[in-house]
């Protein structure tokens, strides 16, 4: 309800928005969704997506097995962008058989993403990164931080939308996350030594 209603003073700022969407999308089931659009999202189902740019997140996890013993290899986060009209789209991914193979690709994804005739789509791709404890994560300040980056598969008319959409949902289902810290903790790990050294004398000065 709250986001609802932010969106509705949104729009009465004169703000607009995309009418619904004529993209489908279908995923492998080695893709685990994490965000659709900046909003959390699960499974890999089929995708229905607005015309024009879409970003997804999502997860390879799948399991090999390896002299004689079955293992689960579950990759970081993949950030994907891409834009269409009116059309079917196809995420492939390899299949991974080894553990060398699984290290290569956290390394470097490869993947393709093709339409109905099996032509290549353009996209652009990124990882979501987070050092340190992983449990937990709160995916849509995380995102909506980098979408305001100009990394390859930021989505910059998403931003202010994925933001309004982290914060309006922190009371339903995001209770105890503190999103601003979410954000801070984000933009912190991807500053540079210096910057990092300045930010905390700027808080020891505060203290």
């Amino acid at each position: 309800m709250k986001f609802r209603t932010a969106i509705l003073a949104l729009t009465a700022c004169g703000l607009s928005f995309p009418s619904l969407a004529d993209i489908k999308l279908e995923l492998p089931y080695s893709a685990e969704l994490v965000l659709v659009n900046g909003i959390e999202k699960d499974g890999n189902d089929p995708l229905v997506l607005k015309n024009g740019a879409n970003q997804i997140a999502f997860r390879y996890q799948d399991g090999y097995r390896e002299n004689g013993e079955y293992q689960i290899f579950k990759s970081d986060v993949i950030v994907m962008k891409f834009s269409g009209e009116d059309a079917s789209y196809r995420l492939k991914l390899p299949k991974l058989r080894t553990e060398p193979e699984t290290r290569r690709f956290n390394s470097k994804p490869s993947m393709t993403l093709t339409d109905h005739q099996n032509h290549a789509v353009n996209f652009s791709q990124d990882k979501l990164m987070k050092s340190g404890i992983q449990f937990g994560r709160d995916y849509e300040a995380e995102i909506a931080a980098y979408n305001q980056t100009d990394k390859p598969a930021a989505v910059k008319s998403a931003a202010a939308i994925t933001t309004l959409s982290a914060m309006a949902n922190i009371d339903e289902k995001q209770k105890g996350k503190n999103v601003a810290e979410s954000m801070l903790n984000y933009w912190y790990e991807q500053a540079d030594p210096a910057t990092r050294e300045r930010f905390k004398a700027r808080i020891n000065q505060e203290h």
